[in-house]
């Protein structure tokens, strides 16, 4: 029962952890590149989080010159989680049985499926982190191929953490 009630624990830490560092790397980057970021609307944006960014509406509507601090800024979140996600793997393949290498695995999942899973849903609707992305490729198939390999690639990290004895 208390192993248990400590993978739940682990688990509602790892998915708000996710979520929180998704949106922060928007910010972080976001605000290195020079853009205004006005408010952040956490957990109750249609379910989710919204940061919002001064001139976003302008960008949307705009034509399809998309300055790279948007791309990059939109990019961040997906990348820099799914850079830790790897680092969450190496951790847990170095530590020995307990509870760190437990919620090392359990962020290692949350992280490596989470926003893969994101991606392919981004690219193949052509909305959220991708949107200004794809318009500025103008070639939706390079973010699905690259969306597909990457969910792939963490599915298959996945596999490997799960079996992993």
């Amino acid at each position: 029962m208390q192993k248990a009630i400590v993978i739940i624990i682990f688990l509602l830490i790892s998915c708000v952890l996710q979520h929180v560092s998704h949106e922060l790397l928007h910010v972080f980057v976001g605000k290195k590149m020079g853009l205004s970021i006005n408010k952040i609307q956490w957990f109750t944006y249609h379910g989710g989080t919204k940061v919002f960014v001064e001139g976003e509406e302008q960008m949307i509507e705009s034509d399809g010159d998309v300055p790279k601090e948007w791309i990059y800024m939109n990019l961040a979140g997906i990348i820099g989680t799914t850079i830790f996600a790897y680092l969450f793997c190496v951790i847990y393949f170095l530590l020995n049985i307990g509870y760190l290498k437990l919620f090392m695995w359990e962020l290692a999942t949350i992280f490596l499926l989470t926003d893969s899973s994101y991606a392919l849903v981004c690219a193949f609707g052509n909305c959220g982190d991708f949107y200004l992305v794809n318009k500025k490729l103008k070639n939706k198939n390079i973010l699905r191929c690259l969306s597909v390999l990457l969910f792939v690639f963490n599915c298959f990290l996945t596999y490997m953490i799960w079996n992993y004895t």
